[in-house]
């Protein structure tokens, strides 16, 4: 099997690769992707957790206003502060196809002034649909370095991620991690100024 270690802590293989080419014929056939790219380390991010490891790798294939398409490759769930839950939302709805593996999701809601939970496990072939109001985190991964996802967002609202507090059911709105930067460019060597 042809491999390609992308960035440290980011290998990709010809079976990825064809299984991301096949989801973008049947979820967004106007988007091309040769294995140069796939390979490319320009092409990817790795995106740290709290301890700096990364947790998923994204190839963003479109960035405009009006929508926002990636291949996601994960390797753990997205905790973000890696013990409690710290529920978010996204500041795009986005449809996620699961092109390979699989994850579970919890998400979350206020009724009747109390926040309950509800548990979804997302598989190859399905789709999850993820609206601008929804909070949620991934909370496993099926098959970690091998589960791939294409993430179809819409328009978005810059820098408009929240935060639900599970314990008060309060909202709030994001506060810029101080460390997250120099985790990201510890990753991704291209990314140093």
């Amino acid at each position: 099997m042809h491999r390609a270690e992308v960035v440290p802590g980011l290998t990709v293989d010809r079976d990825l690769y064809e299984t991301a080419v096949k989801g973008l014929r049947e979820h967004a056939p106007d988007e091309n992707l040769t294995w140069e790219a796939f390979t490319s380390p320009g092409s990817w991010t790795l995106v740290p957790d709290a301890q700096g490891r990364g947790y998923k790798g994204e190839l963003v294939l479109r960035r405009e206003e009006s929508r926002t398409r990636k291949i996601n490759l994960w390797f753990a769930p997205d905790l973000r502060d890696g013990q409690t839950p710290k529920p978010h939302n996204h500041p795009w709805g986005f449809t996620s196809h699961v092109l390979s593996g699989g994850y579970t999701e919890q998400r979350y809601a206020l009724r009747d002034g109390r926040v309950v939970t509800e548990t979804r496990t997302h598989t190859a072939g399905g789709s999850n649909h993820v609206p601008l109001d929804v909070y949620h985190e991934v909370t496993a991964i099926a098959e970690p370095g091998r589960t791939l996802t294409l993430m179809l967002c819409g328009a978005g609202r810059q820098g408009a991620w929240d935060y639900l507090d599970p314990e008060t059911g309060r909202t709030y709105g994001s506060a810029a991690d101080p460390g997250f930067r120099d985790r990201l460019v510890a990753l991704n060597p291209r990314l140093r100024p």
